[in-house]
C-alpha cells in the first residue's frame, strides 16, 4: 500500500505556506444501504470549515478491508488530513484499524493501557466479551484518542506529512472525541486561522429570487471572501465566509439584509420559532399553544425544541388533529395550521391563523417541497407569518 503523502512538511508543528486538503471516509455498509443517514459527514464538514480546513471530498465505503485500505492509501497521496468515521467496534465487520495498518504497512499490537481502560469500563457491568479486545490493538505510529462515553478508542496518526484520524461512527461518541481531542490537535498541528462565517436567513421568497436580489454580493464577493446560497426547510440562507478579518463580513451582511428586505428574518443562530414566540410576547401573549392538521406534528416538534426566552410567549404544547375532538392546551394565543393537499404541479397551500390575545385572520400561503420537507415548511410558513404581525 502507498505510504507516501504530499510534500506538506514535517510530522510535528504547524505547516507554513501550505493550504491543507482534507477528506472524509465514512465507513459502514449501513450507510451505503441507506439504513443510516451519515450525519457525521455534515457535522464534520461544518466543523472542519470552522478550523480552516474545508472538506475536499467525502466517500462512503463498505465493510471491506481491502477497499478501505486502498481508500486510505489513495487519500494519503492527495490530502494532508484524512478523517475516517466508523468501523472501530468489536465485531468481525469493524475493519478500519486493520485496513489503516495495511495501508501504512504497520503491524497491529496490543496496547496494555487501552486494554486496562477497556477492562475497567466493563468492570462495572460484567465480564468483557473477548471480541472487545480488538479495540485495544494499535499500530506503532498511532496515538490513542480516549472515548469517555464508548468502548471504541480513536486514533491520531501523524506520519509522512499526513494526519489520519479515526473516530467512532456513533454520532455522540464522534462529536465528543472531535470536540475534546481532535479539533484542538488540528489547531496546534496545522496552525490555521479559523474560518469566520456569517449567515443571512430569509423566508417567503425562492432561491432564484434571493440570487437575483443579491447577485452582486454572491457572484462577485470581495477578494478573500466566499459566498454561497442554500435552500433550507426554514427558507433560503446566504452564507459569507473568510479566513481573514471577520469584520470584512459585516458590510456584506448589512447589504444582504437590506437587499432581502422583509423576507430576511435574521442572521446566524436566529430561528423562526424563537422569533415567532418573541413576537407573540411583544404583542402581549405570555403563553401559546398550537393546533395543526395534516402536518404530522411538524409545528409541535419545532416549537417544543425552543428554549424559553425572556419576554417571549411560553409554548405550552399542541394538538395534532387526526379527526378527533381534543382541544389544544389553553394559552393566550393559539396557532392554527392546516396543510392542504398538493396540486398537480406539486405545490401546496397552508392555512394559518392565530386566535386569542393575539389575532391573525385565516390566510393561505403557498409552499413547495415534498415529504417531511413539505410538512416542516408548512410549519415554518406559519411561524414566518407570526413574526411579521
Amino acid at each position: 500500500m502507498g505510504q507516501r503523502g504530499p510534500p506538506t512538511g514535517c510530522d510535528d508543528g504547524p505547516m507554513e505556506g501550505v493550504v491543507p486538503r482534507a477528506e472524509l471516509l465514512s465507513i459502514g455498509a449501513e450507510l451505503l444501504l441507506g439504513e443510516t443517514v451519515d450525519t457525521n459527514a455534515a457535522h464534520l464538514g461544518a466543523e472542519l470549515a470552522r478550523v480552516g480546513m474545508p472538506l475536499g471530498s467525502v466517500r462512503m465505503l463498505p465493510d471491506d478491508r481491502t477497499i478501505i485500505a486502498n481508500a486510505f492509501a489513495s487519500a494519503r497521496e492527495r490530502s494532508t488530513l484524512v478523517v475516517a468515521t466508523g468501523g472501530l467496534g468489536p465485531t468481525h465487520d469493524d475493519l478500519t484499524r486493520e485496513a489503516l495498518a495495511d495501508a501504512l504497512g504497520e503491524e497491529l499490537m496490543p496496547d496494555p493501557a487501552l486494554m486496562a481502560t477497556l477492562e475497567e469500563r466493563f468492570g462495572g457491568i460484567g465480564v468483557m466479551p473477548e471480541t472487545n479486545r480488538r479495540q485495544a490493538m494499535r499500530i506503532p505510529s498511532a496515538q490513542a484518542l480516549a472515548n469517555p462515553i464508548g468502548s471504541a478508542p480513536g486514533w491520531w496518526v501523524d506520519r509522512d506529512g499526513v494526519v489520519v484520524v479515526l473516530m467512532p461512527g456513533v454520532p455522540s461518541e464522534m462529536r465528543r472525541m472531535w470536540a475534546d481531542q481532535v479539533r484542538p490537535r488540528l489547531a496546534e498541528r496545522f496552525g490555521l486561522p479559523p474560518l469566520a462565517i456569517r449567515t443571512v436567513k430569509s423566508f417567503g421568497i425562492g432561491e432564484s429570487t434571493v440570487a437575483e436580489r443579491l447577485s452582486g454580493l454572491i457572484d462577485a464577493p470581495p477578494p478573500g471572501i466566499d459566498a454561497g446560497i442554500y435552500a433550507r426547510d426554514d427558507g433560503v440562507h446566504v452564507r459569507f465566509s473568510t479566513a481573514g478579518d471577520p469584520a470584512a463580513l459585516e458590510a456584506l451582511v448589512a447589504a444582504a439584509l437590506d437587499g432581502l428586505g422583509e423576507a430576511a428574518f435574521g442572521t446566524d443562530a436566529d430561528d423562526l420559532a424563537t422569533l415567532a414566540l418573541t413576537r407573540l410576547g411583544v404583542l402581549g401573549a405570555t403563553s401559546a399553544s398550537s393546533w395543526e392538521a395534516d402536518t404530522d406534528g411538524a409545528l409541535l416538534a419545532i416549537l417544543a425544541a425552543v428554549e424559553p426566552g425572556v419576554g417571549a410567549a411560553t409554548y405550552l404544547g399542541g394538538v395534532l388533529d387526526r379527526g378527533g375532538s381534543a382541544p389544544p392546551p389553553i394559552g393566550d394565543a393559539t396557532i392554527q395550521v392546516s396543510l392542504l393537499p398538493q396540486d398537480a404541479h406539486g405545490r401546496s397551500r397552508v392555512r394559518v391563523a392565530v386566535n386569542g390575545i393575539v389575532s391573525l385572520p385565516m390566510t393561505e400561503l403557498r409552499i413547495h417541497g415534498s415529504g417531511a420537507q413539505r410538512l416542516r415548511r408548512a410549519a415554518f410558513s406559519a411561524l414566518d407569518a407570526i413574526r411579521r404581525i
